[in-house]
């Protein structure tokens, strides 16, 4: 694959989530390169994180105070077999199926663990509604 065709799947990704967690009080993604990998960072400031979605673990402020001034999404990726593909997704550091899992949410959270390895083109609709899912809840389909 050539390089152009693998940046603008990872460009897509980015921009599927955009349109999830912008509205949510994130900044755009912002992409990192380094040889064979692609990370992906949304930020959002913590106390605004924190009152938009007080019902998540990374809203809680520390006994000890806001050790950073953001909230972070981060989508991990590297190449295998000439393809961009999810290595991990996590929310201020602690990856998505466990968050979904915690929260109640079994069958997102294995829909979550599904996607890790997976091509990063077959994770344009799936990420961004497990996404939605944990910040806004699961849909009525759930």
């Amino acid at each position: 694959m050539p390089q152009h065709e693998e940046s603008s799947i990872v460009a897509r990704l980015q921009e599927s989530i955009d349109a999830v967690l912008v509205p949510r009080g994130f900044a755009a993604g912002g992409v990192g390169v380094s040889e064979g990998r692609r990370q992906v960072i949304w930020c959002a400031v913590a106390e605004d994180f924190a009152a938009r979605f007080p019902g998540l673990p990374a809203s809680q402020e520390p006994p000890e105070g806001w050790s950073t001034m953001c909230t972070d999404v981060v989508v991990d990726m590297a190449t295998a077999d000439g393809e961009w593909c999810v290595t991990k997704v996590s929310l201020e550091g602690k990856q998505l199926s466990p968050l979904l899992a915690g929260l109640g949410l079994s069958v997102a959270a294995e829909r979550a663990a599904a996607l890790i390895g997976t091509p990063a083109h077959a994770c344009l609709a799936p990420l961004p509604q497990l996404l939605l899912e944990l910040l806004d809840g699961p849909g009525p389909e759930h």
